[in-house]
């Protein structure tokens, strides 16, 4: 799909999309803050929102359409299996891990729905390509990738995806990472020189430097979350050095 032919992918071009999620268990973890946390990013100037639950999905698209928000803007939607350790997240697919799920995203109101697109298998054990032609054809929702490296950047686009990001890298077995790694701006360069379709930076952006670095190699967006919307995460990085 060519980004001129889609205005949500020229909504995202050239742009800031801000990741406003909280863990279960987690104080911000309420529609109603992640809906102010979001109003906030919009606020800073951001083009687009990635959220997590289909409560805060349909909140947050609610409260956009209602509010002083920018018209139209994209919600990027995914959910997360709930319960699994660090170590089995290395190991599992669990974000939007079925069709059932990802159908349930895009009904919820996200204009993309974001999904694990590692080759790991998948619980409903439909294939990548199974599962993105049933959510075209019964939603009007974009499909984005989450990958982990390059052949799977190539077989999410051959799979029919619209988007691929860098989501995964680092966090599946094959590609574990430290916590404080940085973003893989080798990854990011192969997929977009290989790529057709929009390749996004997502993932360990701490840094203004990075995002700015990202678009002149000609990312899509970059999308920044915990830099931005996770308190605890933020702190911890400032405790940390203090020692």
């Amino acid at each position: 799909m060519n980004p001129g032919e889609n205005s949500v992918l020229a909504v995202l071009k050239g742009g800031l999309i801000v990741s406003c999620q909280a863990s279960k268990g987690e104080p911000l973890c309420k529609p109603e803050i992640i809906g102010a946390l979001c109003q906030s990013a919009l606020s800073g100037g951001a083009r687009a929102l990635r959220l997590e639950g289909l409560e805060n999905i349909s909140y947050v698209k609610k409260l956009t359409k209602y509010s002083n928000a920018p018209a139209n803007v994209p919600i990027i939607g995914i959910t997360k299996t709930e319960d699994l350790t660090k170590d089995q997240m290395l190991d599992q697919v669990y974000i939007t891990s079925t069709l059932v799920e990802a159908i349930s995203v895009a009904r919820a109101g996200a204009d993309i729905v974001a999904l694990d697109a590692t080759a790991r298998p998948r619980p409903d054990n439909l294939s990548l390509a199974q599962t993105i032609e049933k959510i075209h054809k019964e939603t009007s929702a974009l499909v984005w990738a989450d990958t982990a490296t390059i052949e799977e950047a190539r077989q999410a686009q051959e799979a029919g995806c619209d988007i691929v990001s860098t989501t995964l890298y680092g966090y599946t077995r094959q590609t574990q990472l430290p916590s404080d790694a940085e973003p893989s701006f080798e990854f990011l360069e192969q997929c977009i020189k290989e790529l057709k379709v929009p390749v996004i930076l997502e993932g360990r952006v701490w840094h203004p430097a990075e995002v700015e670095r990202a678009i002149k190699l000609g990312a899509h967006a970059v999308v920044v979350g915990s830099a931005i919307t996770r308190p605890h995460l933020i702190t911890e990085r400032f405790v940390n050095a203090t020692k």
